[in-house]
């Protein structure tokens, strides 16, 4: 699959596959870390859709990137939360407009699957709340936030197909917040498939294949 260097949205990224394919696959990584650190991923998914993977904004220590400042969450997970849907960061409306920007101009036309992993799949679930709802969603070892903002949003996920995955040894976020978030997708009306894994805060192989067959699923019903 060809692999290349991307601005879309204001955002760096690399995108991997071909440009003209009917499906495009917009996928966020977790605080510290890159596009680079998930991409490779895209060349054994099997799926023939146009990869996207866009570096967040903010250049974060000791590496990789941010979708909003990391201070506001790492302070209330040191008081012990590990369920973050009382968390409302500042810099996530930003975040959430480079996202739409960025799908807006890859997915012009065409189905998006928006993929993200921990913070990512936070600002994708954000994202999908608010007004930009993508054809597809896969939340991966992630957490609801802003909860109180969410709750009354959550109907607009009705019908939509949405992957949830977590690691019942999460010590970064607790296996409840995955379940929460699960739950709030059921709430919304949403179609989950829910795959619980034994493991932490992190991307097994368990979970690639059941996102393979998600995407598949997804490319299938077009």
């Amino acid at each position: 699959m060809i692999e290349s260097r991307i601005v879309a949205g204001g955002l760096d990224a690399i995108a991997v596959g071909d440009p003209a394919a009917a499906l495009v696959v917009v996928v966020l990584h977790g605080r510290m870390m890159a596009a680079a650190d998930l991409a490779p991923f895209a060349h054994s998914l099997g799926t023939a859709a146009y990869f996207v993977f866009p570096n967040g904004p903010l250049p974060v220590q000791p590496r990789g990137y941010s979708w909003w400042p990391v201070d506001s969450e790492m302070r209330l997970r040191e008081g012990g939360a590990r369920d973050l849907h009382a968390l409302d960061p500042a810099g996530r409306i930003e975040a959430r407009q480079l996202l739409a920007g960025l799908c807006r101009e890859v997915g012009r036309g065409r189905s998006v699957a928006l993929v993200g992993f921990s913070q990512g799949g936070m600002l994708a679930m954000d994202q999908a709340l608010h007004g930009a709802r993508p054809d597809a969603l896969a939340l991966l070892s992630s957490s609801r936030i802003a909860f109180t903002d969410w709750a009354p949003r959550l109907r607009c996920l009705e019908g939509l197909p949405v992957l949830v995955a977590h690691g019942r040894n999460d010590e970064e976020l607790a296996f409840s917040a995955g379940e929460g978030l699960r739950d709030a997708a059921l709430a919304g009306g949403a179609r989950v498939t829910w795959v619980p894994f034994e493991g932490g805060h992190e991307i097994p192989l368990v979970v690639w294949r059941a996102l393979r067959q998600f995407l598949r699923e997804k490319d299938a019903a077009r």
